[in-house]
């Protein structure tokens, strides 16, 4: 491997062309990191150039046979496999040097348009046109408005217009908001509002930047270390990229595994699925929008926990997900990789977002398939029960469900059982916090292995519960202050179809629509004359309020309106038309005469002998 240390006027002269492949991510610098370039290059403007150059990092390159210029065969072409951000970075801000002279008349011995050819990411490409030309400015540059690029070069120009003193600031400077110049206000007047405005406060212009001497700062005495890779010589570039990048943590866990695969890959091999098969799936799953999650991060680590890694690799950290992946597949290489990447990664990519249910079909080569409604019902009643740790399981059968590896009734089959593992869990008040674990470790004891002999043993392994622990004083379990409102939903959802049938109201707890509720309330001021009169009282009453025999379903309407009234009260309102939809869970306390102890612990009985009925216990022992 040739390794240079080269001054950034040797990096970006006028003799190569850089290509960024397609699979990298596009350009993400923001404004922390172009502030301290900038102040960078203003503390090292007075430094001469016989002192020792500031370092700005590594820039890793391939040779790039690809692109052609029939004009210029002179010209060396390079794609960079790590670095993008910095070259793109200082293009920008030499751009907008060279323009800022330009614009303040300022004679400078520099030409932009002579500096190496940069092909950015596709989505890069007209903002980086935009920003060589100075265009900015123009009504055609509104598209583009948003883009980091766009971005970047406007933060620049306003950095200089601002003057010497904000090249030396360490923080990044507020920038104001684009507003279009046009004849009726200048640029000038845009940007002199905003040093009044309550964003711009403590911002003033100092003495005018001297264009020649950044331009020369930038690239004299900033230097990276250049390292060309020699694919026939040369370790492969994906172990050169992950040494370098391992512990970056600007790469988030999808753009370190998508450039740590394409970059072993042949460049139009990568460069055709990218297009194709990635893109469009990571298009998909970037868009997701999930509470307090990156999709990105959360989809890697399902998707390594799907495969097992756990009894490879030891706990799986989602912190190191990228980490955990390039060691699932560092054997693999050439016609294995392409496939693995199509065929398995892509396409759980395309799976994930039904597993999360942000979707309800999956797009698999170019066919919109919609998911079984049976699964999807399966699938949210798992999400209620646990939320996310039960992910990698989901993802593991549904994939293979859509890949025709197990039918429709296998699947559900499957989905049940694990249903049916949550729901023993919760109804013996068992922690759920190790949940994660647990999936680890069933995970990696099924080894993707797809029947469902595997998974019951695998359950039964790792904690399943039993009936007979369930049913040890289940009557006066608090089932209310110890499992979830949408857990508790899904149970209750479960009876109710076991009542009814699959024709049964599929209801779903949660806010405005419905919730769970106490028969007997809380706040029993409404019932010390009944509890009288049933000869009973609240001290007996007390070890029975939260179990699941007291509790019930109704519309958010109906415990808003009779939640802590009497028994004859709350039994009326739901046989007012349009309070509140039958269900049959109602039934042994709609018509009850009285509600004690003991028709609560019937009751409890009862629900759960229909428990038992919908999710059967399959431990042998």
């Amino acid at each position: 491997m040739e390794s240079l240390s080269q001054k950034i006027q040797q990096v970006v002269g006028s003799n190569s062309v850089y290509s960024i492949p397609p699979y990298q991510r596009q350009y993400q610098w923001n404004e922390d990191l172009w502030q301290a370039l900038v102040h960078d290059v203003a503390v090292m403007q007075d430094v001469p150039e016989s002192e020792p150059a500031h370092w700005l990092g590594i820039l890793l390159l391939t040779a790039d046979e690809t692109v052609r210029f029939p004009d210029d065969d002179s010209l060396a072409r390079y794609s960079v496999i790590d670095g993008q951000q910095r070259l793109v970075t200082l293009v920008i801000w030499l751009s907008a040097l060279y323009w800022h002279a330009k614009d303040n008349k300022q004679e400078i011995n520099f030409d932009i348009h002579k500096i190496s050819k940069l092909n950015p990411q596709k989505v890069d490409q007209a903002p980086l046109k935009i920003v060589l030309d100075n265009t900015w400015l123009d009504r055609s540059a509104e598209t583009f408005r948003n883009s980091q690029v766009l971005q970047a070069y406007m933060y620049f120009r306003f950095v200089l217009w601002l003057g010497e003193d904000a090249l030396m600031e360490e923080q990044a400077i507020k920038v104001p908001k684009f507003i279009q110049p046009d004849e009726t206000v200048s640029l000038n007047e845009i940007w002199s509002k905003h040093l009044n405005s309550r964003r711009g406060k403590g911002l003033q212009r100092s003495a005018q930047v001297k264009s020649q001497k950044l331009i020369d700062s930038t690239r004299r005495n900033l230097r990276v270390f250049t390292l060309i890779h020699e694919p026939l010589k040369d370790e492969p570039q994906a172990i050169i990229f992950d040494t370098l990048n391992g512990n970056r943590v600007q790469l988030e866990a999808l753009d370190h595994v998508r450039n740590s695969v394409f970059v072993r890959l042949d460049t139009q091999v990568a460069s055709k699925i990218f297009d194709e098969h990635w893109e469009p799936a990571e298009h998909v799953l970037r868009d997701l929008k999930l509470k307090r999650q990156q999709p990105g991060v959360n989809f890697i680590y399902d998707y390594v926990i799907s495969k097992g890694e756990k009894k490879k690799q030891g706990t799986i950290n989602k912190n190191k997900g990228a980490a955990h992946f390039t060691r699932m597949t560092k054997g693999l290489k050439d016609q294995n990789l392409s496939d693995f990447i199509v065929k398995d990664l892509v396409y759980a990519m395309r799976v994930w977002p039904v597993v999360v249910r942000q979707r309800d079909s999956v797009e698999l080569d170019g066919t919109q398939i919609r998911i079984d409604e049976k699964i999807l019902e399966s699938i949210s009643t798992i999400r209620e029960l646990s939320s996310g740790p039960v992910n990698p399981l989901v993802l593991l059968y549904l994939g293979a469900h859509l890949k025709g590896e197990l039918s429709l009734n296998e699947v559900l089959a499957r989905l049940n059982l694990i249903e049916n593992y949550l729901v023993r869990l919760i109804l013996s008040n068992e922690p759920l916090s190790p949940l994660r674990s647990k999936m680890m470790d069933i995970c990696g004891s099924i080894d993707e292995k797809l029947d469902e002999t595997s998974l019951q043993k695998a359950l039964i392994d790792n904690g399943w519960v039993r009936d007979e622990v369930i049913e040890n004083k289940f009557e006066e379990r608090n089932m209310y202050e110890e499992a979830t409102p949408s857990a508790l939903g899904a149970i209750f959802r479960g009876i109710e179809v076991e009542l009814s049938g699959q024709g049964a109201n599929k209801f779903k707890v949660a806010k405005k629509y419905y919730t769970i509720e106490h028969i007997y309330p809380r706040k029993n001021t409404k019932w010390k004359v009944d509890l009288k009169k049933w000869k009973t009282n609240e001290e007996r009453m007390k070890p029975y309020l939260h179990t699941l025999g007291n509790l019930t379903v109704v519309t958010g309407k109906h415990n808003s309106a009779v939640g802590n009234k009497s028994l004859k009260e709350k039994q009326a309102y739901p046989k007012v038309l349009g309070n509140s939809a039958p269900l049959r869970i109602h039934a042994s306390w709609e018509d009850a005469g009285q509600w004690t102890e003991s028709e609560i612990k019937k009751r409890s009985l009862k629900l759960l002998s229909k428990i038992r009925e919908r999710w059967p216990d399959i431990s042998p022992y």
